[in-house]
């Protein structure tokens, strides 16, 4: 499970990256360490690399944290509860602006500028810079909040009582340490392929690789998102049904809403396993497609 998890974290909000040292020739190497401070391409694929490093950081301390042995069911209660505590933060719309405004400003690079162009691929990789600086400063906003929800998960998991965890909770750390650096080589290996595209590759035919990628984890990524709301919409609705069905009894209103929200949470792990192959999928296509470009 947790394999699937981190992985799946890789998908539209990242896919790549780590500092990398190019195997170049001496003057092209003085050139690279260069256009490493200045290149868009290169500043763009550094930009994917902390996104993803981040990404899979953030769901490796999630994972690990509930590696408890305590009720399973009220375990993934509390990761429900954390979950709608970050829903209730601005991060999601700010997230979402952003979002919005990376793609208004691609769409306008592809508008000014032909196809194959250095010019487009320089002013599409700049709206990614500007894309990731917007998504890194949302995060800072509410990182005092988001801080408070995981203790608030911290307090909660903690008061449940206690439970068997399957294969201990040894087993449960190290299977995520494994997916975690599973998820890293991941990025390391994108990158390694992006900063070399970046420098030594046709821009024409990079841009293709970077537009087809970008189709490519569309179908996925709505797919996904729209199993996530099903989620939270199924959530809502056992809610409000134990809210009524238990209008006179708290003990047993709140085993129906811990039920809910631990259903909650297997349902978005599962949403999150189903999106991982085609994700992955993606992933190889971009780093194939990238490594069959001819030289620049």
């Amino acid at each position: 499970m947790w394999s699937s998890l981190f992985r799946s974290m890789m998908n539209a909000r990242a896919s790549s990256l780590l500092l990398v040292a190019l195997a170049l020739g001496a003057s092209d190497a003085m050139a690279g360490t260069t256009r490493q401070c200045s290149d868009p391409c290169l500043q763009a694929a550094r930009g994917e690399l902390r996104a993803c490093a981040s990404s899979a950081s953030g769901a490796f301390v999630d994972a690990v944290d509930s590696c408890l042995e305590r009720d399973r069911e009220c375990v993934d209660a509390c990761r429900t509860g954390r979950q709608d505590c970050r829903d209730d933060t601005t991060l999601g719309s700010d997230l979402l602006t952003c979002q919005l405004e990376l793609a208004a400003a691609k769409e306008t690079c592809r508008n000014s500028f032909p196809i194959g162009s250095r010019r487009r691929a320089i002013c599409i990789d700049r709206a990614e810079i500007t894309g990731f600086r917007c998504r890194r400063m949302a995060r800072r906003r509410v990182v005092g909040e988001l801080r408070t929800c995981r203790a608030a998960f911290d307090q909660c998991a903690g008061a449940c009582a206690p439970g068997a965890l399957p294969g201990g909770v040894q087993t449960c750390r190290s299977e995520g340490k494994t997916a975690f650096r599973n998820v890293l080589a991941g990025c390391k290996l994108v990158h390694r392929v992006t900063a070399s595209a970046c420098i030594n590759k046709d821009v024409a035919c990079v841009q293709v690789c970077a537009e087809a990628r970008g189709s490519c984890t569309a179908p996925t990524r709505a797919i996904l998102d729209a199993a996530i709301a099903s989620c939270s919409a199924q959530q809502a609705a056992d809610l409000t049904a134990c809210a009524t069905a238990n209008s006179v009894g708290p003990p047993a209103l709140q085993a129906c809403v811990d039920a809910a929200g631990a259903e909650a949470s297997t349902c978005r792990d599962a949403a999150l396993a189903a999106s991982e192959p085609g994700f992955a999928a993606c992933a190889g296509q971009y780093v194939a497609c990238l490594r069959a470009c001819p030289a620049g």
